[in-house]
């Protein structure tokens, strides 16, 4: 871990877990597929045919955060999940002692880049994946936490958080906003005390809708109880990134952090 991927504490931040995630996330789909010259770690039959992976759902839990100077190691590995959809999953380790650190899943779908509608994945694609992906199918995370609904951000303690402009600097390769910066802003709601006294131990993100560079973003977030299982006094809030456009706004990403004690 890099001096620039820690914080005031030494220890690497959610946003630096996320960004390893993405970046092993990559290697291996390169690795399955070969590398293209056009589009982002996508197998040559979705380039052929306009077509990319998007998250619609990314959850990391975490036992405890890699410091300054440490060497980790993430496993992933990919697998299909109906006909439009696929998960990837992750499990952090200390690279020297083989110590869990976290895990993490999340939900892919296709679509094509012409009509960013939701595409069917290739036969050819799908024939592949069995060979690609361990046998039996397994998660990282347990299946009584994996896919919890998200509340809405409502009631009477309604944190309204920093308004944020997308940046050009927030784009990734495939064009659209990075999934680690909604993260970043989604998280600055969070009051400065849970922030500085407390750890974050998950966090699960729903996309909804994606933004362009240039457009406004405004964060809200609400204490919400902890979900289950969840250590004894763990607290949690919901939180709501949208553009709005005058009167209407469109909700872009919910998530949830549970913080609990250090």
């Amino acid at each position: 871990m890099r001096g620039y991927e820690c914080g005031p504490d030494r220890e690497t931040s959610i946003c630096t877990i996320a960004n390893l995630l993405q970046e092993v996330a990559s290697n291996h789909a390169v690795a399955l597929w070969g590398r293209t010259e056009a589009g982002f770690a996508t197998d040559p039959i979705m380039v052929e045919r306009g077509l990319i992976f998007a998250a619609t759902r990314i959850q990391v839990q975490m036992d405890a955060y890699p410091k300054w100077g440490d060497m980790i190691a993430i496993e992933t590995w990919f697998q299909e999940e109906g006909r439009v959809a696929a998960t990837r999953n992750w499990i952090l380790r200390d690279a020297l002692s083989g110590r869990a650190l976290g895990r993490a899943t999340s939900t892919w779908v296709m679509v094509n880049t012409a009509t960013r509608r939701l595409a069917k994945m290739p036969d050819e694609m799908r024939a592949k994946m069995p060979l690609l992906a361990p046998n039996p199918p397994r998660g990282a995370v347990p299946a009584a936490c994996a896919r919890r609904k998200l509340p809405d951000v409502e009631g009477e303690d309604v944190v309204e958080g920093p308004v944020q402009v997308a940046r050009r600097a927030d784009m990734d390769m495939n064009g659209h906003i990075n999934n680690v910066t909604y993260l970043a802003w989604a998280l600055e709601t969070v009051p400065q005390e849970t922030h500085d006294g407390r750890r974050l131990a998950e966090v699960e993100i729903d996309f909804k809708a994606e933004c362009l560079a240039g457009q406004t973003i405004e964060s809200l977030a609400s204490p919400t109880p902890a979900p289950a299982p969840s250590p004894a006094g763990a607290t949690a809030f919901v939180h709501e990134l949208r553009r709005c456009d005058g009167d209407k706004c469109y909700e872009l990403v919910r998530a949830r952090s549970v913080w609990v004690a250090r």
